[in-house]
């Protein structure tokens, strides 16, 4: 689609599938066996970072039924799995995820992103688009990059 003919709502839908697409590649590039690895004990690891991820997701819908909703945080252990059956599972979960996430911002007016809602981490208050931009779109790219990082270290190639 040209950008002329683009609404805002089709803008952040396409950036978030364009986000989630290298996301998804990252984590199918995982070694097998390595799904619970992380570079040091106080870091998430692939499986918890594709739960963090996928919890963001959880929580973005939450927020916007329930603008009162606190900030989430992840948590080192939180998304370990037993076995790479498992630990693809979760990456399937995080593909119909981000369809579920897609969907829902083609759905979104121009009143529905310039609503605004309570986030003490973004000073106090902000509009839905901001929540959708900075505490999803850009938290979700943070950790792929970090995803890149991990793999880089692990892996013989990087996506």
């Amino acid at each position: 689609m040209l950008l002329g003919t683009m609404n805002e709502s089709e803008r952040l839908a396409e950036l978030a599938e364009a986000v989630r697409e290298s996301t998804i590649k990252r984590l199918r590039a995982v070694p097998e066996g390595l799904e619970n690895w992380r570079p040091v004990p106080s870091a998430m690891s692939f499986a918890d970072l594709a739960h963090h991820i996928a919890e963001a997701d959880g929580w973005l819908f939450r927020k916007l039924e329930n603008p009162e909703l606190p900030p989430m945080l992840g948590n080192v252990g939180e998304g370990a799995v037993a076995d790479r059956a498992q630990f693809l599972a979760r990456v399937e979960d995080l593909v119909d995820l981000g369809r579920r996430l897609s969907a829902l911002l083609r759905g979104l007016d121009g009143a529905a992103l310039n609503r605004r809602l309570p986030d003490d981490r973004f000073g106090g208050e902000v509009s839905v688009w901001w929540i959708v931009a900075r505490a999803n779109l850009d938290h979700e790219a943070h950790h792929r990059g970090q995803l890149a990082s991990y793999l880089r270290q692990v892996a013989e190639t990087v996506p």
